[in-house]
């Protein structure tokens, strides 16, 4: 298994890389803007980004998520729950999957 923090100060903003060095799977989780760090350290470690995961949203959230499925062709998974409290939609060329509370998302091995 393979983990990954980052931080950004400026914004206050954490994301994570989880990945699985056998399959060479991974996916980033509430990826910021700047999305050139994850396909710097996905090329380091040969890995291929499969997923962008959003667990929230709100106004000062500044994501790269779009920008990087676009870049990757990696699904993008996003909340489907609360449309009615500022859930989102995405565009229809996206790669995307709705996901909802206690549902599980593998990379590789089911790690």
């Amino acid at each position: 298994m393979y983990l990954k923090y980052f931080y950004e100060n400026e914004l206050a903003q954490a994301s994570y890389m989880v990945g699985c060095q056998k399959t060479g799977e991974t996916m980033v989780i509430d990826p910021s803007r700047n999305v050139n760090e994850y396909l710097k350290i996905a090329e380091e470690q040969r890995f291929t980004i499969t997923g962008a995961l959003e667990t929230h949203i709100h106004a000062d959230y500044v994501s790269g998520t779009v920008e990087l499925a676009s870049r990757t062709g990696s699904v993008i998974y996003h909340s489907v729950e609360g449309a009615e409290n500022g859930g989102y939609t995405l565009a229809s060329d996206l790669n995307t999957k709705g996901a909802c509370d206690q549902d599980r998302i593998h990379v590789g091995n089911d790690i």
